[in-house]
């Protein structure tokens, strides 16, 4: 599953009342592991963030399930998506520049691959820009193993070749 394919979906809690939206997700820039869901509700004036613990979901499809209760989420609410040290959001990584171990840029993350079990970043999606009508130059995925930093930029352990143009 893609990250662009979560964000946006309504968060249910176990009584079946509607929460929230997925906003975000806090991954650990080491492990990957995913340690927190964010929900947003409210309006851009008043929003208001819930942090969801992953050990809470029950199902991921077109709906987030979870077992807690909106009552439990409460003592949770933010007004902010926090910071902190050794994480990153979904957010803050899309669009981030990607650049290969020779120091040249492989392109920016346009999307981010997760899995379920364990709930975990799994890979990147690159993309280069500078094909036809907008269209990327060049598009990879990226193993989380082949990502040696996470910072304010994503750097590999590998070489990335750019396809050949066709003749």
């Amino acid at each position: 599953m893609n990250v662009k394919e979560l964000l946006g979906i309504k968060i249910i809690d176990k009584n079946g009342k509607e929460v929230a939206k997925v906003a975000d997700l806090r991954f650990d820039v080491k492990t990957y592991n995913i340690s927190a869901i964010y929900g947003s509700a409210g309006n851009p004036i008043s929003k208001k963030y819930y942090e969801v613990d992953p050990a809470s979901i029950i199902a991921m499809g077109e709906y987030l399930l979870i077992s807690q209760t909106i009552e439990e989420l409460e003592e949770t609410v933010v007004t902010k998506i926090p910071t902190e040290d050794g994480t990153s959001t979904i957010n803050q990584g899309l669009e981030k520049t990607v650049i290969d171990k020779e120091g040249n840029i492989a392109g920016k993350i346009t999307n981010i691959e997760i899995e379920k079990d364990p709930f975990a970043v799994t890979g990147i999606i690159v993309e280069k820009a500078g094909g036809s009508f907008g269209k990327p130059k060049a598009k990879y995925s990226i193993n989380k193993e082949e990502i040696t930093t996470n910072g304010d930029y994503v750097i590999l352990n590998k070489v990335i070749e750019e396809p050949k143009e066709e003749e």
